[in-house]
């Protein structure tokens, strides 16, 4: 069964983040070295954490090259230096998304449903994509996991919100 895709406005978050480079093949291992490190650092700082850990997809997965990518969580204030960390505002607007239910493995085939959505209904991109861990592999089984995924969107009419 294919995942339920909806259409919904998000608010602007206030983010400390740790940015990184990574591939396919190391992504599983990078990823988890970043959250780890973001959540050490804003640990440390005693930053006031607002909301789960998030990835977002600042560059184009690329199978042959290395692409940027981002961890963050949301904060409750901005900051202006820190070695590791950066504070910025991550941007609301209007974003595609769908509730991946499973093993990060599968991912993919939730991301492809997105892409086929996209196409199949003549919708434009319109910002990095995000993945939002809304439990995590220390909590739960790997098939109990829930990751949302948000792309930010332009959609082609606003006759078609209901898609």
């Amino acid at each position: 069964m294919a995942p339920e895709i909806t259409v919904e406005t998000v608010a602007s978050k206030l983010v400390a983040g740790v940015d990184f480079s990574t591939t396919f093949a190391s992504l599983p291992q990078d990823m988890s070295e970043a959250i780890g490190t973001l959540q050490s650092e804003t640990a440390k700082a005693a930053m006031q954490i607002s909301g789960p850990v998030m990835a977002v997809y600042t560059d184009e997965m690329h199978p042959d090259r290395p692409w940027n990518c981002e961890v963050c969580v949301g904060i409750a204030e901005a900051f202006t230096e820190h070695p590791v960390l950066r504070s910025h505002e991550l941007a609301g607007g209007t974003v595609a998304t769908l509730t991946h239910h499973g093993a990060y493995s599968g991912l993919k085939g939730s991301y492809d449903a997105m892409f086929e959505w996209f196409s199949a209904n003549g919708h434009t991109y319109a910002g990095p994509p995000r993945e939002i861990y809304l439990n995590s592999p220390d909590e739960v089984a790997p098939d109990e996991l829930l990751t949302r995924l948000e792309f930010p969107v332009v959609l082609a009419s606003t006759e078609r919100r209901g898609d």
